[in-house]
C-alpha cells in the first residue's frame, strides 16, 4: 500500500439514494487553485506517483485549477487506487456509487470501499459499514456493517460516530431495537459533537433532556441545543425554541422561543414550522415582540451567511 500522510477529509450522504460518497471539495492537502500548475501536475501524475494522481483527480472532480472533467477525475483516481492509495480507493468507490465519471456500479463501489477499509482508511471503513448496513451493492449485513462503522468511529471519523450514536438510539440507518443502547449512543454522539458535528450535538442534547443513557440535565441539553442551533441546525433551533417556551433548562422567554422558531421554520423543519405557525395563529407574541424576534433572527442569519462564506473561501 502506498504510504499516506494524514489530512482532513470529509464525506457527504446523498439521502435520496442512501449513498455514502466522498466530497468533491478539494482536500486540505490539495494545492489551492491559484497556486496550482495543471501541466506540471499532469507530468508528475503521469510518472505514476499515486499521491499526485489522487490530487489531480480531485482537481478535475471539483473543477478547481483544472477544467471540471469527471472522466479524467475517475481515470486518475483509478490509477492511484490501483496502487493501493487508500484515499483514492475510497473516492473511486464513491465515483462508482454515484456514477461520477464512470457507469454507476454498486458492486464495484463496494469493492473499492472494502479495499480502502482494509488499508485502514477510516472514511472507507465508514462507507463500507454504511453500505453493508443499508444493503448497497450487497445483501444487508448489519452485524458486519456495524463492525466497520465502529472501527471507523474508533479511528475518529465523526460521521461514523454520528451514525453509531443514532443507531444505538434506534434513529440510525436501520430500525432494529436489538441495537438500542443509550449509554453507547451518548458516548458516540458526544465524540462526534466534540468534533463539531452539529446533528450529533442536537441528539446529544435530546439524551440529556430525556435522561437516556446519561443523567438527566436540562441545562446540559440546552447547551448542546444552543451550540448546534447557533451553527444553523434547524432541529436544534426548534428544540431550543421549545426550551425557551417551556422554561426547560433556561428561563422562559417567548421572544427567544419565537426567534428560534423563525429560524427553524425558514429551513422547513417540521417542528419549527408548527410552532412558528402556532405562535402566529394564536397571537402568542405581541407585534413588538415579533419585531424584536425578527430583528434578532435577521442578525443570526447574517452571522450564519458570513461564517459559511468565510469557511468556503
Amino acid at each position: 500500500m502506498t504510504k499516506m500522510t494524514h489530512f482532513s477529509r470529509g464525506i457527504a450522504i446523498v439521502l435520496t439514494g442512501i449513498l455514502c460518497a466522498a466530497r468533491f471539495e478539494a482536500a486540505a492537502a490539495t494545492e489551492k487553485a491559484e497556486n496550482f500548475d495543471l501541466d506540471a501536475a499532469v507530468k508528475v501524475a503521469d510518472k505514476g506517483e499515486a499521491k499526485a494522481q489522487y490530487d489531480l483527480a480531485r482537481h478535475y472532480a471539483k473543477g478547481d485549477g483544472a477544467p471540471q472533467d469527471p472522466v479524467k477525475a475517475a481515470d486518475y483516481m483509478r490509477r492511484a487506487a490501483s496502487q493501493g492509495f487508500a484515499y483514492a480507493e475510497t473516492d473511486l468507490g464513491s465515483y462508482y456509487g454515484r456514477g461520477f465519471g464512470v457507469e454507476m456500479n454498486l458492486a464495484e463501489s463496494l469493492k473499492w470501499y472494502r479495499k480502502a477499509a482494509g488499508h485502514g482508511d477510516t472514511l472507507g471503513q465508514y462507507c463500507l459499514g454504511f453500505c453493508l448496513v443499508k444493503g448497497r451493492g450487497v445483501p444487508p449485513n448489519v452485524d458486519e456493517g456495524v463492525k466497520w462503522l465502529r472501527k471507523s468511529a474508533e479511528g475518529g471519523q465523526a460521521e461514523a460516530q454520528d451514525v453509531l450514536g443514532n443507531l444505538y438510539m434506534n434513529r440510525g440507518p436501520i430500525e432494529n431495537t436489538n441495537y438500542i443502547n443509550y449509554p453507547e449512543a451518548a458516548k458516540w454522539l458526544r465524540k462526534a459533537a466534540e468534533q463539531g458535528y452539529v446533528a450529533s450535538m442536537n441528539n446529544l442534547g435530546f439524551l440529556y433532556q430525556m435522561g437516556w443513557g446519561v443523567e438527566k440535565n436540562p441545562e446540559e441539553a440546552v447547551k448542546w441545543y444552543r451550540t448546534a442551533a447557533e451553527k444553523g441546525e434547524p432541529k436544534a433551533q426548534a428544540n431550543l425554541g421549545l426550551a425557551y417556551q417551556d422554561g426547560m433548562g433556561v428561563a422562559p422567554d417567548k421572544v427567544q422561543a419565537y426567534k428560534w422558531f423563525i429560524l427553524s421554520a425558514a429551513q422547513n423543519d417540521v417542528v419549527g414550522k408548527h410552532y412558528f405557525e402556532d405562535y402566529n395563529r394564536f397571537h402568542r407574541v405581541t407585534p413588538e415582540q415579533i419585531a424584536e424576534a425578527e430583528k434578532m433572527a435577521a442578525e443570526l442569519r447574517a452571522k450564519f451567511l458570513k461564517e459559511r462564506f468565510t469557511k468556503r473561501y
